[in-house]
């Protein structure tokens, strides 16, 4: 593997991280402090 190869992957793990990580987070405390009310 070439070190701009290495480079690129992690390039793409880290911005995963940076994405989905928060955008998880958010999902979960949306949904446990907006839930629907059901009678």
């Amino acid at each position: 593997m070439t070190p701009s190869l290495a480079n690129f992957l992690w390039s793409l793990l880290a911005g995963a991280l940076v994405v989905v990580i928060p955008a998880v987070a958010a999902l979960l405390i949306l949904s446990q402090s907006d839930q629907i009310r059901r009678s």
